[in-house]
């Protein structure tokens, strides 16, 4: 490894620090960072840097630090991603989504050598990509060549499979910027759109070469017990009892999912004592509908269509089966809609309670890690500690998340939204080339 000569960096939306802990490990002078968030900014300044701030980005004082810092050699960004994250509603005229244009007046200021901002992947499918082009058009106007592309955290032996779209500008003259190239087998998972052809993740090597991938074993395999004595290794508590029986009926590589016909799928009406009592012929019906609500001869809803009780009997073999659907509506199992029936409960269509493989990477850790209703503990019927998703991240335990400022529910929140230090390590490797071509050698 190589350490980069005194390079300052300015870091925006800078959150708890994930985008620049790789900078920091490289030796790049992190010489100011600012996020609006309190929490954020305490996690910051005791882990990283002191020279963080509580700033709006459109505020008077946040521009007239731009001004009293004049210039720098590096500017990263995590603007805001909630509009246009696939985990939530997408909204093109989220303010969040302007927000990176207080990004381009920093970066039009500051001249640096290099940028690098990060959003998540849906940036490149959400309104037809028409952010994705409008932020690499707008940073070109400011002198800038920008490129992008989708990095999987995976693809750099991280136990997640984490896909992020980042910017990378280069200010005109400086030296190109170079990817990363992967070192660990990341695969398109079920439901992630390919990147392959727009966003080569090995640059043509020899796939053969790459390593495995790392696995939630590999990285928490230690950490299985809780023990309020380890930093952060620790969880809410704070769920019904109720839960208990949901836990138990979910396997690894399970979900509660009642929309989706397959083995990874449990469904609600097998756990009667939470969800209440089906008979074994109302099992059928419920199971029938879960396995053909999405075939196209019965509509073109992308989700699911309404069956109408008529072919629900021919599904089964069974008759008369009106009272029992009735029954299954009185209970909360089936809805009436378009003249048929479906599945009630459209916040089951990607499951709950998921319990990934131990085995594999963990999928995208999200901010609500700490609910067990999301996701839960491969080996242990409780959600993952917040050091635990921190492992997850690529963060190193001596970084230390929770404190009198930061609660624990903050700190999953500050986690869940971190750019993960692997990734962040890779960049700073990148960057140091495009800033300066003398380093020194670290052991």
């Amino acid at each position: 490894m190589k350490r980069a000569k005194r390079c300052s960096v300015v870091s925006l939306f800078a959150g708890c620090g994930g985008l620049d802990v790789g900078f920091r490990d490289l030796g790049f002078d992190l010489v100011y960072a600012c996020d609006n968030d309190p929490s954020a900014i305490d996690c910051y300044a005791r882990n990283i840097d002191k020279r963080a701030y509580i700033r709006d980005v459109t505020s008077v004082a946040f521009h007239a630090d731009i001004r009293e810092l004049g210039g720098c050699d590096v500017v990263l960004g995590g603007f805001p991603c909630q509009g246009f994250s696939k985990a939530g509603p997408k909204r093109k005229d989220d303010v969040r989504n302007a927000l990176y244009v207080e990004m381009l007046r920093a970066v039009e200021a500051l001249r640096p050598k290099v940028f690098i901002a990060e959003n998540v992947d849906g940036i490149s499918q959400n309104f037809g990509g028409a952010f994705l082009d409008q932020v690499t058009r707008d940073f070109g106007q400011v002198g800038y060549a920008v490129a992008h592309r989708i990095l999987d955290a995976a693809s750099f032996g991280l136990p997640q499979f984490r896909r992020r779209v980042f910017f990378v500008g280069v200010r005109k003259g400086a030296r190109p910027f170079s990817w990363p190239t992967a070192t660990h087998a990341a695969h398109t998972r079920n439901g992630d759109f390919k990147v392959r052809d727009s966003f080569p993740l090995v640059d043509g090597d020899d796939a053969t070469r790459l390593k495995p991938l790392t696995s939630i074993g590999d990285a928490i395999g230690d950490l299985l017990e809780l023990d309020p004595t380890s930093p952060d290794h620790r969880v809410t508590n704070k769920w019904p009892k109720k839960y208990r029986a949901v836990f138990a009926a979910i396997g690894q590589g399970q979900k509660l999912c009642n929309v989706r016909h397959a083995a990874t799928s449990v469904y609600t009406w097998h756990i009667p004592e939470v969800f209440g009592e089906v008979a074994s012929q109302q099992q059928l019906i419920l199971e029938a509908i879960a396995k053909h609500r999405r075939h196209k001869k019965y509509g073109f809803i992308p989700n699911g269509n309404p069956i109408p009780i008529e072919d629900i009997e021919q599904l089964t073999g069974l008759r008369d089966i009106s009272p029992d659907v009735d029954d299954l509506v009185q209970k909360g199992y089936l809805k009436a809609k378009l003249g048929g029936f479906d599945l009630k409960g459209a916040m089951f269509c990607s499951g709950l309670f998921k319990r990934p493989r131990w085995n594999e990477p963990c999928p995208t850790l999200l901010t609500n890690f700490h609910n067990p209703r999301y996701f839960l503990h491969p080996l242990r019927d409780r959600p993952f500690s917040l050091r635990e998703c921190a492992r997850l991240q690529g963060f190193d335990d001596n970084f230390l998340i929770t404190s009198e400022r930061v609660s624990l529910v903050d700190g999953y929140r500050l986690i869940g939204n971190a750019v993960s230090p692997v990734v962040s390590r890779k960049l700073a490797e990148c960057a140091a080339q495009v800033v300066s071509l003398r380093t020194d050698k670290v052991a």
